[in-house]
């Protein structure tokens, strides 16, 4: 195990759809965890949601999605496909799923069901609201669960409400702790020799992230602005705490800005919000007489947090990502050589970087079966005759 990797040697099925599962599979295997995807016969719906049919190369949300797995192909409403799930648990260290409250008892794969199979296996729920109490049968997708929680608060204008965050929020805060989670189970093995049954709510995750976040809208301008400089650039300026003063000291020596300095209607942040519009024609007729990298510059030798304005493509280009080796050059059937985006987490200096594609559905069903199971040619017959793979072509 490298120290890339803390998690290789950790096998990991996962059953889950949309983002919210795919997200906390995607981030355990940028810690070095096998990741078995299990699909039904007719494939993760988000394949089809995102435009992929077979042959078709990947969408620029299953590549970055659904990389770095192996793709199984099983009918888990079938017996034959049940039971060899519950074979695959037993070389198994982690169970992930996000189906709705319900289903995997329906299916007889609910932790009580596999856990004497496994007494040492982590399983994983995340829900929208819980997989018990009167919101438990509520379908949850981000959207509802971000109003549900108060999130729109933070987009419309004060005392109202607005649209969703165009950031499935829920959705990857949920993925985010249920990886923590896992984590934390795994860990707690080592110690008990026992596994358990995690259950994560993405309504109670995003709480957790609203409670600390910037609900008094101190953020917002004056705090932070966006200026244009003079050669049709951007910046972001955002000036929290002992920012604000620094910002109005350095441009209060901007030629045409000096009265920052003496005019009391810019003298406190409260001043500066209730003159508001006079503040930011001062500040923006300063920016206007250099240009974005003589600020950059100029904010950055004072300590006050700025940043160009670009899009993420911008990004993932900018140097300081190249310096950080943090893309990797990969191979993409249909779409050449690509940069995928690797994983944030780096250790002793060193991150994972053997990234992986996408897999065809049910690309790996006969090889893991195979290696994990010791499937032969007549038992890998029997099982799709006894419909454990549906219809679909297992690969």
């Amino acid at each position: 195990m490298g120290s890339a990797t803390p998690l290789a040697g950790i096998r990991v099925l996962d059953l889950s759809t949309f983002l919210s599962g795919p997200s906390a599979t995607r981030a355990l295997a940028d810690l070095g965890a096998e990741i078995v995807k299990i699909e039904p016969p007719a494939g993760d719906r988000t394949r089809a949601g995102t435009g992929l049919r077979p042959g078709d190369p990947p969408s620029e949300f299953w590549l970055a999605l659904h990389r770095d797995r192996r793709s199984v192909v099983l009918d888990l409403k079938s017996d034959a496909g049940r039971d060899v799930l519950v074979e695959l648990t037993t070389h198994a260290d982690v169970l992930l799923e996000n189906f709705r409250p319900g289903v995997t008892t329906q299916l007889r794969i609910a932790y009580e069901d596999l856990r004497d199979a496994n007494p040492r296996l982590v399983y994983c729920t995340i829900t929208g609201f819980g997989p018990d109490g009167p919101f438990a049968d509520r379908t949850a997708t981000d959207g509802p669960v971000q109003a549900f929680t108060g999130a729109l608060e933070l987009t419309g204008p004060p005392g109202s409400f607005g649209l969703p965050v165009p950031i499935q929020v829920a959705d990857l805060v949920g993925g985010a702790y249920a990886a923590q989670a896992v984590v934390a189970a795994l860990y707690a093995r080592e110690r008990t020799g026992r596994g358990t049954h995690a259950d994560v709510s993405m309504a109670e995750c995003l709480l957790g992230w609203l409670e600390i976040t910037d609900r008094q809208r101190t953020l917002a301008p004056p705090t932070t602005l966006v200026l244009a400089t003079a050669d049709g650039e951007s910046l972001l300026v955002q000036t929290t705490m002992h920012f604000a003063d620094r910002f109005v000291e350095l441009m209060a020596a901007v030629p045409g800005c000096e009265l920052l300095a003496t005019d009391p209607r810019f003298a406190t942040r409260d001043d500066r919000r209730e003159h508001l519009d006079a503040y930011v024609d001062v500040v923006q007729r300063g920016f206007r007489t250099r240009d974005a990298d003589a600020w950059l510059a100029a904010l950055s030798a004072v300590g006050i947090p700025a940043a160009r304005i670009q899009t993420s493509a911008e990004a993932r280009a900018h140097p300081q990502l190249a310096h950080r080796a943090a893309t990797v050059e990969t191979e993409v059937a249909g779409l050449g050589t690509r940069a995928l985006l690797a994983g944030p987490f780096r250790f002793d200096g060193e991150r994972r970087r053997d990234l992986v594609p996408p897999p065809a559905l049910g690309q790996h069903t006969r090889e893991v079966l195979e290696e994990l199971l010791g499937c032969d040619d007549d038992r890998f017959a029997a099982l799709g005759a006894a419909g454990a793979f549906g219809t679909a072509d297992a690969g």
